[in-house]
């Protein structure tokens, strides 16, 4: 009876083993898999932010002749407000729709 149960904890133990054997495995992957969707996110978002930098730039400079100084800098600040709030109206606007069809 006694060798019968240490067969049974053995194999409880090896059944535990083996199981974090996976468990360890499945972890690695998955930090694995998010440090490379973190670091992708951070190098989109970072060329992105260049990106629309020098598009920005490149309208300022584009208005700067023919508008000055001042209404070039407004105009490209109210285009920039423009499509910000334009983004933020729809985002809403589609979060709101998606509650009113789930309710």
């Amino acid at each position: 009876m006694i060798e019968r149960l240490v067969r049974v904890l053995l194999a409880f133990v090896e059944l535990l083993e083996a199981e974090s054997q996976r468990l360890a495995l499945g972890t690695r992957k998955l930090l694995t898999t998010g440090a490379v969707v973190i670091i992708g996110a951070l190098v989109a978002g970072g060329a992105l932010m260049v990106g629309s930098a020098f598009l920005l730039w490149s309208f300022y400079a584009a208005l700067l002749p023919h508008f000055g100084v001042p209404l070039a800098a407004l105009t490209v600040g109210l285009s920039i407000w423009l499509v910000i709030g334009g983004g933020t109206w729809l985002a809403l606007r589609k979060m709101r729709q998606k509650q009113a069809s789930a309710s």
